[in-house]
Order: structure tokens, then sequence, then C-alpha cells
């Protein structure tokens, strides 16, 4: 399962089968109404050699609880590529974690996420 967040840069890699083609269409099916729609992909590459898929994904009109089956498909062939699905979620803000160590007068450092490790 992917989780997308509304109103939030959701960017996506995971693994396909192999195929031939770079180009791409995702289609979705809402779980409940079970109505049909395509996907806004941008940002997309394909790593034949590996082949993983990295993409930025735009939905619009989805509501927070939505949950979708994903059909990523080969735009050439028209074949499959990848099945999943993708549930919607509230923007969310990213809070950094905040570590200290024994000493408790040493904490993380607050805007790259480092962190001091004692011997």
């Amino acid at each position: 399962m992917l989780a997308y967040f509304i109103s939030q840069s959701n960017q996506y890699v995971f693994r396909t089968q192999p195929t031939a083609s770079n180009q791409f269409t995702m289609s979705l099916q809402d779980m409940t109404t079970l109505e049909n729609l395509t996907a806004s992909i941008s940002g997309l590459t394909y790593e034949g050699y590996e082949s993983y898929v990295s993409f930025s994904l735009n939905l619009s009109g989805v509501n927070v609880g939505d949950e979708y089956r994903a059909t990523l498909i080969n735009s050439g062939s028209l074949t499959p590529i990848w099945n999943g699905s993708i549930q919607v979620y509230a923007s969310q803000s990213t809070d950094k974690s905040v570590y200290e160590n024994q000493n408790t007068q040493y904490i993380s450092h607050q805007s790259e996420n480092r962190y001091i490790i004692m011997d």
C-alpha cells in the first residue's frame, strides 16, 4: 500500500516487472464507489536494469480516507507491470526526532538530523 498525502509532494520509488518501454499511465479504481480515474504522473524515470520506477503522483478530487486499487500500465503494450493500493491521508508535517544521550546536554542537530553517539 502506498500513502498519498493531500497537498504534499508524493514521490514514489518501487520495483516493477521488466518492460521495454518507459511510458506509463496509472489507472485507479475507488474501492468504495468502484469509480475509475487516471492519476497524473510527473518526473517519471524507469531503470530497466534493476526494473524500478520513480515518479511524483498528483491526484485531484480525492478525500481523506479514500482508498484506491492502483495499476501501473505500460502505455506501449497496455500490460500492467505493477498492482497495489493507494490510501489518502491528510497533509502532515514531518517532525524530526530529537534524541538525547546519557549526558542530556547534547541533543541532535535540529536542522540536519545529525545525532551524537557516545563511545
